[in-house]
Formats: C-alpha cells, sequence, structure tokens
C-alpha cells in the first residue's frame, strides 16, 4: 500500500489482500474439484466475486486514507502525479498477464470451426484500453479476472471528482450517505437485475455482474470509510478488535451460506457492512488481530498479492493444458492445486520483483511524480 511520508503503512490491510487474492485463485480452479471438501469451506471458495467487491472497498478506502489533505475536498497531489502513479500500480502486470495469456485468447479464434476474427479484434481492443467491462460480450475476454481491473480504473478516474465533493458533506454524513448509494443500488440489482438475468442469462448476466457503475457505490463506501480513519473520530483498540472479529465472522456464516440465503441478504448492502468492519477494524493498531496480520510472510504475500490476482488466470490456462492431470498424472486434487497455487505464488514474486516495481518507478519518474513509499 503506498503512503505519504506523514502516514505510516497499515501493514495488516496489505496482508487481508492475500487472502482475497488467494481465495479468488482457489474460485477459479474450481471447488467442485475438492469432493471431500467440508460443505461450509466449498462454500468459502465458491465467493470469488464477492471477495472483489472487498477489494474495491479497500482500494477506496487505502486511496483515501493516502491522499486526502488535512481540508476537506483537497488532495494532497496533482492530478497529474496521482493518474501516472495509479496507472503505474495497474497497468505493468495486467499487460504481463495479456502477454501470458496471449496464445489462448488468439488460438480460439483461427482453429475453431466458425471463426470470429472481428470478435477477436474488438475483444482485444476493449482488453488492451481496459474498458472491457463496459461491453459486456468482451468483459471476460482474453485475461477473466482483467475485468476487475477496468473497473479499478475506472474508479481511480472518479476519485478526484469524489474527493472534490467531500468538501461538501462532514465525515458522518458522507459515510451514511455512501452506504445508502450502495443499498440504493443493490436494490436495484436484486429486484430489476436477477429477474432479468433469470430469464435471459446470455444477454444480462455480463452485464449485471460486471458493469462498473454497479461497482462504484462499494468504492465511494470505502473512501468514506477511509476519510473516518483518516480524520477521527477512530474506535480505541478493544472495539477495533471486535469491530474485525465480528465483521469476520459474519463473512464467514453468510458465505458458508451463500447461495441458500435470499438475495437481499447476500447482496452488497450486507456485504460491505461486513467488509467495512473487517477493513476498518484491521486499520486501527493495538489489538490482537492488527499484530497478527503486521506478520511479515504475510504482509509480503500481500504486497505481490495484486500480480497473484492479475496472473493467475493465465498461469492456470497452461497448468491445464501442459500440467500433471493434462500429462495423465493422477494426483490428488489437493497436492495439484499446491504446486498451482505454488507456482502462481513463485511467478508473482517474479513478477513483482522484475516487471511491476522497475516499471512502477519508470512510469513515475517518466510522468514527473514523486517517489511513493510501500510496504
Amino acid at each position: 500500500m503506498g503512503v505519504s511520508p506523514d502516514r505510516p503503512p497499515i501493514p495488516p490491510l496489505t496482508s487481508l489482500r492475500f487472502f482475497a487474492a488467494a481465495l479468488v485463485v482457489a474460485f477459479h480452479y474450481d471447488p467442485d474439484r475438492f469432493p471431500r471438501l467440508p460443505d461450509f469451506i466449498h462454500d468459502w471458495l465458491e465467493t470469488g466475486y464477492e471477495s472483489v467487491t472487498f477489494f474495491f472497498i479497500l482500494s477506496g478506502f487505502v486511496l483515501s486514507y493516502v491522499y486526502f489533505g488535512s481540508d476537506p475536498g483537497r488532495t494532497n497531489t496533482t492530478l497529474k502525479s496521482f493518474f501516472v502513479a495509479r496507472f503505474g500500480r495497474l497497468f505493468p502486470a495486467y499487460y504481463l498477464s495479456l502477454l501470458i495469456a496471449l496464445p489462448f485468447f488468439v488460438a480460439p479464434n483461427f482453429f475453431q470451426e466458425e471463426p470470429a476474427p472481428p470478435n477477436l479484434l474488438y475483444h482485444g481492443l476493449a482488453v488492451l484500453f481496459s474498458v472491457q467491462s463496459w461491453w459486456p460480450e468482451a468483459a471476460l475476454a482474453w485475461n477473466p479476472p482483467a475485468w476487475s481491473v477496468s473497473v479499478e480504473w475506472f474508479l481511480y478516474l472518479t476519485f478526484p471528482i469524489i474527493a472534490w465533493a467531500t468538501r461538501f458533506l462532514p465525515g458522518g454524513a458522507f459515510l451514511v450517505g455512501s452506504y445508502l448509494l450502495v443499498a440504493l443500488v443493490a436494490a436495484f440489482r436484486v429486484m430489476v437485475m436477477e429477474p432479468l438475468m433469470d430469464d435471459e442469462p446470455d444477454k444480462w448476466r455480463n452485464f449485471a455482474l460486471f458493469f462498473p457503475l454497479f461497482h462504484l457505490p462499494q468504492f465511494i463506501f470505502g473512501v468514506a470509510l477511509g476519510r473516518v480513519h483518516l480524520l477521527g473520530p477512530r474506535p480505541s483498540p478493544a472495539l477495533a478488535g471486535w469491530m474485525f472479529a465480528a465483521g469476520l465472522v459474519g463473512l464467514m456464516v453468510l458465505f458458508g451460506d451463500l447461495e441458500e440465503l435470499p438475495a437481499r441478504i447476500r447482496s452488497n448492502a450486507v456485504l460491505v457492512i461486513l467488509f467495512g468492519m473487517l477493513v476498518f477494524g484491521a486499520a486501527q493498531s493495538g489489538h490482537a488481530a492488527y499484530r497478527a496480520l503486521s506478520f511479515r510472510p504475510l504482509v509480503y504475500l500481500g504486497t505481490i498479492s495484486y500480480s497473484m490476482y492479475a496472473l493467475h488466470q493465465p498461469i492456470e490456462f497452461y497448468w491445464e493444458w501442459i500440467g500433471p492431470r493434462a500429462l495423465g498424472a493422477n494426483l490428488p486434487y489437493v497436492l495439484d492445486f499446491a504446486l498451482y497455487f505454488g507456482i502462481v505464488t513463485g511467478v508473482s514474486a517474479l513478477s513483482y520483483r522484475f516487471i511491476e516495481t522497475p516499471f512502477r518507478r519508470r512510469i513515475r519518474r517518466w510522468g514527473g511524480a514523486k517517489p511513493e513509499k510501500t510496504t
């Protein structure tokens, strides 16, 4: 997590990113491959999509902590520096993932019975310019998890406007208003979009799940939560510890039976409360969870977690093609996943060391942005 010189890093938030990214990796590996898993663990591993909501909330929280100035509505950076830094944060690993996945994106369009080169071109351009989440048909093209990077870039574009708007609202009112926006959009998705998905899933599913405007309220809520953390009031360490524990337990209970719950219960109107308690509680120092999540190996895994998220699906393409099972080795799925996850982690560490970090520095120097401290 980048921080300004007068604001120390918050290691637990970096560690939490690893757990969310690991859940997404397991989700795309397909939990149904583990026939002996207890039902509640299997259900937890099916919540990869919900974990992305956590990333959007956390992103808003971190940006407000890093960039908000001491005066409401002002930031401590220029627009140019902000966008250069954000571009450098997202796109080195993003384009590396596209390069790795390129053969699997191109080949089906030339070797299937009815090739579709126009889709290859249009979808490819959408992904290259990171706008695929706006075009439902292209949302999962090339590297499927990259849809959230497309959304994230849009959220970054809105951040200066959101920061400016905060000058007109006290911190508490901003937080309440942002939650009401989350609830309003969640109600729209439950009452309008879900019936459309049930009736015509091929037409509406990608739009309902990936369209950027549906994810903007969660980001704004994260910004509002980060503003409260930055400007106060903050809870005592004991209360923060209980908030973190309550958020964690609530998510475990919710995720343990997510598909069986009514849509209104599993909506973002509920998720943002639990994710918000998790993030806000973890950000406060002085309690056991803060100390546990500050464990350096965990923080390092959180540091490389963006590469894990960006690269894991392209790596899985190769794993399914030339991995042990593809070559006829009858490995237990737990061992197969452990090997795959180890490769994802190792490649992500290399990506962070040799791609993310140097290219981010070069982009910042090229754009004239100030150096940014990271955990």
